[in-house]
């Protein structure tokens, strides 16, 4: 899941009535003029002297807010405004991309940060979506009007890191009529897509292009285990993850019936056709060149690559987004369950002997 932009934002848990902020900003690079404060439906400005600049006002509830240089436009300069009196520091580049490099003042951040230690030291927890989805419904309900909630479930919605049944009802629980609107676009479209593509869902028969230049339905390839993998060539960790499946694929295609259906949104083709036969692709592997405008994989509610379905030979879908250590499980549960263990010996050299039996009662790591 995405965190850097959350990492930045406040989080107050305060109620209903208008409370006063305040904000003291300092500009790093070489700037005079006005600068703006967006935030709900409003915009304020002030003057940048001496590097310096303030603004003072209320708010009701946490609520997303930008800081710009220009009055028509506001996309720049990211974070969540609340009651409370922050400091500031930004850089300004190409005369009007605004960059937040630090945000102090707020007696929440630390909730903030709490949330996303806690869900990176239990990562290797399987009751990890239920964890979250306690957390998160303390937070909404306390505070079920605050824009800071209802980003945080858009996030964790896209990156699918709870199940459908959860994100629904936490959905319900937040103040509609005082949520950003592309928020709530946003897991409106993420929820309609979660519903059709549930564990236990039938996959949609989705056909793309292959090598040849031919459509590819997902039907013709099918095995008893397939992973529709939707990936890039561009993209570092989905590159780094195809090669772990690949590894899968070379140890259980015959022997287990695993097999991948790729779906590489990439734009260039010729791009695309380097990668793949650079990789040594063997598997069926498919080309969608509008990206993400894609139709197919906006029915999907596909947003974020590295994504996938793992689903047995009829299309139903077993999981989603599952790791390269749990599609390993789930084929070879006992060879999973092992690993090397180096031995000195007796000249004092490392050694790797017969694999070892991890102790389950130990460091056994279970698929988020």
């Amino acid at each position: 899941m995405r965190f850097l932009f959350l990492t930045l934002s406040l989080l107050s848990f305060g109620r209903g009535h208008s409370q006063n902020f305040t904000i003291d900003g300092n500009v790093s690079s070489p700037y005079e003029g006005k600068i703006y404060l967006w935030y709900g439906d409003k915009v304020d400005s002030t003057t940048v002297v001496n590097k310096e600049f303030r603004f003072s006002g209320e708010v009701g509830y946490p609520t997303k807010a930008s800081l710009s240089v220009s009055r028509k436009f506001k996309d720049t300069g990211f974070f969540v405004l609340e009651a409370s009196n922050l400091s500031v520091d930004i850089a300004i580049e190409n005369r009007h991309q605004v960059y937040i490099k630090s945000l102090n003042g707020s007696p929440s951040l630390t909730q903030v940060k709490d949330f996303l230690v806690y869900k990176y030291k239990n990562a290797s927890l399987s009751n990890l979506p239920e964890l979250l989805v306690a957390r998160l419904e303390t937070i909404i309900k306390q505070n079920p009007k605050s824009q800071f909630a209802g980003m945080l479930l858009s996030e964790l919605i896209t990156d699918r890191e709870i199940p459908y049944k959860q994100a629904q009802r936490l959905y319900n629980l937040l103040d509609k009529k005082t949520q950003d609107k592309e928020d709530l676009q946003k897991m409106d479209v993420l929820l309609g897509a979660m519903s059709r593509t549930q564990v236990g869902s039938q996959l949609p028969d989705i056909s793309f292009e292959t090598e040849k230049g031919t459509p590819e339905k997902l039907s013709s390839v099918r095995k008893k285990y397939t992973l529709v993998l939707f990936t890039a060539s561009d993209c570092i960790p989905c590159v780094e993850n195809d090669r772990q499946f690949a590894n899968l694929y070379k140890e259980y295609h015959r022997s287990h019936g695993f097999t991948i259906y790729s779906v590489y949104l990439d734009g260039e083709r010729n791009t695309w056709l380097d990668h793949i036969h650079r990789e040594g692709v063997r598997w069926s592997a498919t080309i969608a060149p509008k990206k993400f405008k894609d139709e197919t994989l906006k029915s999907l509610g596909i947003t974020e690559i590295p994504s996938n379905f793992l689903i047995d030979e009829n299309g139903k879908i077993l999981a989603v987004n599952i790791t390269p250590k749990g599609v390993h499980r789930g084929l070879d549960p006992e060879a999973a369950a092992y690993v090397p263990v180096p031995k000195k010996d007796k000249k004092g050299t490392k050694k790797n002997p017969p694999l070892k039996p991890v102790n389950k009662n130990k460091n056994t790591k279970k698929r988020k």
